[in-house]
C-alpha cells in the first residue's frame, strides 16, 4: 500500500475556493522561482521556508495592485490575472520580495574598519540591488506590454482617434 502525501498550505484570509487554488499554484511557482522549494536542502536558514504562505500571498496581492494601477487602469482579480499572465504576477512578487530583502539587509548591515582591516557583515545590499535592477527592467517592460494588450481589448477600443480643432466638442469650448 502506497502512502500519498499532500502538501498543506496555510492561507489565512477570506478567499473563495477558486482563489485558494490559484494562490496554492502561485505559491509553488514563486517558491520554485526563488529557489525556496526544498526546505530540507536549505541549510542557511535552518531548513525552513524563507517565506510563509501568507507572506507570499501578500506579495502576490501587492503585485496585483501594481499591475492594476497605471495606464490603462484595470481591475483584474487574482484569478483573472492568473489566467491572463501568471508569470508577470510572479515576477512582480519577486520584485517586491527583493525590495523587502534589500531593506532588511540595509537594516542589519554592520560595517567595521580597524587599522585597515574592513569587515562588512551581512552586507548583501549591492547584490540585491543588482538583481532588483535587472529584474525590474524586465518586469517594467513586460508590464508595459501587458498594459498595451489591454487597450485593444477594452470596451470602446475602436473609437479612439486623434483630436482635431474641427471636432464637434471643440466647437463649443469656451463659448459658454
Amino acid at each position: 500500500m502506497s502512502v500519498v502525501l499532500t502538501k498543506v498550505y496555510e492561507i489565512s484570509g477570506n478567499y473563495t475556493e477558486e482563489e485558494k487554488i490559484v494562490y496554492k499554484d502561485l505559491i509553488d511557482d514563486f517558491r520554485l522561482a526563488i529557489a525556496d522549494d526544498i526546505p530540507e536542502k536549505n541549510v542557511t536558514i535552518g531548513k525552513i521556508y524563507q517565506y510563509t504562505d501568507n507572506q507570499i500571498v501578500a506579495l502576490m496581492e501587492r503585485a496585483l495592485r501594481d499591475l492594476n494601477c497605471g495606464y490603462p487602469k484595470s481591475n483584474k482579480t487574482i484569478v483573472e490575472m492568473y489566467n491572463a499572465n501568471s508569470n508577470l504576477l510572479i515576477m512582480g512578487a519577486i520584485i517586491f520580495s527583493l525590495l523587502r530583502e534589500g531593506i532588511f539587509q540595509l537594516r542589519n548591515q554592520i560595517d567595521f574598519n580597524d587599522s585597515g582591516l574592513s569587515i562588512a557583515m551581512f552586507n548583501k545590499t549591492t547584490l540585491y540591488q543588482s538583481w532588483y535592477g535587472t529584474l525590474l527592467n524586465q518586469y517594467l517592460q513586460e508590464k508595459q506590454n501587458y498594459k498595451d494588450s489591454i487597450i485593444p481589448s477594452s470596451p470602446n477600443a475602436g473609437f479612439v482617434g486623434i483630436m482635431s480643432e474641427f471636432g464637434y466638442r471643440n466647437q463649443f469650448d469656451g463659448m459658454w
